[in-house]
């Protein structure tokens, strides 16, 4: 008994020392006090930068740090972005590219951010297809065409921004600038043309034409410009090199073109010539007159005293000339700012000027005059002024300068310009071996001086009156010839009159046509060039197809100037137009 009272009297004084005490009984739920968490001073985001592609995601991880640098987790962070058409961000930091452009996606908490800058590329849907565009089929050489390319994806909506890259299949017959797709013709033929993108290919072929841009025959020569601006001739070269080929001999021919020799490869290109007798004088595409061939009397204008050149040669003076013509023994051309301009021999006043007897460099032609045209004869010139009216001057023997006056038969000349009598507009005036023929601004033709069939006026004998030839034809060009012209219509079809012995007016008979005839069965033809005469006599015709792809030649031919590769004797008919070798489309 006395130990149980013990017991309760303990129990009793340990709950007296626990009324005075701060310590927590052991039996107690209440948990001691926590230290303060520390505060966010910093946000790091990773990655700072990202690119995407449209429909890409990217996770960023953002780290919160305390002043100390401690790391700091169970942080409440909150994501945003500046730009939700570009991307998105959920609560998590996962960013979802949306469109294209730039985003920045922000994550903060506790008043402290942190930014990353993110790129959404478009996505690039690959070129399924490659088509080059539309273009011509056919292409001139040395006529730069850039091609096209265009490229579509599976669904055949039409890609831009790629890029394409360009080769030809014969670079022999037309080069192709890889890049810009620019096309170069050199040679005729057909070439396949390849665009190519992201490995995809497109074909296209093309055909590579040769075009002849102007002919003229000479006395038993012709001359004419390929594309390119190239010159090619035939028939005699004779001892003054008049094809410009270097083999130089009385007999020295050539029955098939060859080509002029140049000043440097390429260096000269050609856009008009004139040939009448022993020279040929052409126009650069840079505006320079050359000339090349017999030098009698200064005929070439390059202000030597040699006697010939075959290799193309300068007209003194540093001229830039629009068009030049030759005649027997001088040439003449119209400067780009209308002034007119002859050199060579002036025995009939053709200088429209008494002095000099010759020039070897230019003189000037009326400088009060301006001159669209001009045309360079037999001892005598003629002119077409930019307001569409024609003079001539120089010899006049014959009515050759369409005066009105009476016919003297003699020595007789015009010193200054005289007006042709008429009043007609010209668009051309053609001065040849004593007669003369002008195209009006009315596509009608009229011709005066000697006749002999000449005028193509159904035999009106000599006249310095201008007369109709072809009456009720519409002509759009004439040339004319040493006995006989020739005039392309207004429908292309080709009429000749005059001298007809070798066939050169494109028929068999009648030998003498006294008004114009069909010449040259149906063919149509863009031009043509009767032939002239200084020494040895012109008897032939040349012609350049309509779609001038194409260059016929007929009369005759026993120096190989119709430039069929054969040649036939002096009095041989070859009225049936051939094709110049080589100057034809491949088949």
């Amino acid at each position: 008994m006395l130990r149980s009272r013990f017991a309760a009297f303990a129990a009793l004084l340990s709950l007296a020392a626990g009324c005075g005490s701060d310590s927590v009984s052991p039996g107690s739920t209440t948990p001691p006090p926590s230290p303060t968490p520390a505060a966010i001073s910093s946000i790091e985001v990773s990655p700072a930068t990202t690119d995407l592609a449209i429909g890409a995601t990217k996770a960023l991880v953002a780290t919160a740090r305390s002043a100390a640098g401690a790391v700091l987790t169970g942080r409440t962070l909150g994501w945003s972005t500046s730009a939700s058409a570009v991307a998105t961000v959920d609560a998590s930091g996962v960013v979802t590219a949306v469109g294209g452009g730039t985003a920045t996606i922000t994550v903060s908490g506790e008043g402290k951010s942190a930014t990353a800058a993110i790129t959404v590329k478009p996505s690039v849907i690959p070129v399924a297809t490659v088509t080059i565009g539309l273009s011509l089929d056919t292409l001139e050489a040395y006529d730069p065409h850039t091609l096209t390319a265009v490229l579509r994806d599976s669904l055949n909506n039409v890609l831009t921004g790629r890029t394409v890259r360009w080769t030809s299949s014969n670079p022999a017959v037309a080069s192709i600038d890889s890049v810009t797709g620019e096309v170069i013709g050199l040679d005729r033929g057909t070439v396949t043309i390849t665009a190519t993108s992201e490995s995809k290919t497109g074909t296209a072929s093309r055909v590579i034409v040769i075009k002849y841009r102007s002919v003229a025959a000479g006395s038993m020569h012709v001359c004419d410009i390929a594309s390119g601006g190239f010159v090619w001739c035939w028939g005699l070269n004779g001892n003054e090199g008049r094809t410009g080929d270097p083999a130089l001999g009385v007999n020295a021919m050539s029955s098939t073109p060859k080509l002029v020799p140049l000043t440097g490869y390429r260096a000269l290109r050609f856009t008009q010539l004139s040939s009448y007798g022993t020279h040929t004088c052409g126009v650069t595409t840079t505006n320079r007159a050359y000339c090349w061939g017999n030098n009698s009397w200064g005929t070439l204008g390059d202000g030597s005293n040699s006697s010939q050149s075959n290799v193309p040669v300068p007209v003194a003076g540093g001229l830039f000339f629009r068009q030049v013509s030759t005649g027997a023994d001088h040439s003449c051309g119209v400067t780009t700012d209308d002034r007119a301009f002859c050199w060579g021999h002036n025995d009939g006043k053709q200088f429209a000027n008494a002095t000099p007897a010759m020039s070897t460099t230019p003189v000037a032609v009326a400088p009060n005059m301006n001159f669209a045209s001009i045309s360079a004869g037999m001892s005598y010139t003629c002119g077409v002024t930019t307001s569409g009216a024609g003079f001539c001057w120089g010899a006049n023997g014959l009515g050759q300068t369409g005066d009105g006056q009476k016919i003297s038969y003699g020595n007789t000349y015009q010193v200054t310009p005289v007006a042709v009598v008429g009043g007609a507009h010209f668009k051309s005036i053609e001065a040849s071996h004593s007669f003369t023929c002008g195209l009006t601004t009315a596509n009608q033709l009229l011709c005066w001086g000697s006749d002999g069939g000449k005028l193509g006026s159904g035999n009106t004998g000599d006249t310095s009156t201008p007369v109709i030839a072809g009456n009720g034809i519409s002509f759009s060009s004439v040339s004319a010839g040493n006995t006989h012209s020739c005039a392309v219509a207004a429908n292309a079809a080709l009429w000749c009159w005059g001298a007809n012995g070798n066939g050169q007016l494109g028929v068999a008979s009648p030998a003498v046509a006294t008004s114009p005839v069909r010449a040259a069965g149906s063919l149509l033809v863009a031009e043509v060039s009767a032939s002239g005469v200084s020494t040895g006599f012109g008897a032939h015709t040349c012609t350049i197809s309509s779609d001038r792809l194409t260059t016929y030649c007929f009369g005759r031919n026993e120096t190989g100037q119709l430039g069929n590769g054969t040649t036939s004797i002096s009095t041989a008919v070859n009225s049936t137009p051939t094709i110049v070798v080589g100057q034809k489309p491949l088949p």
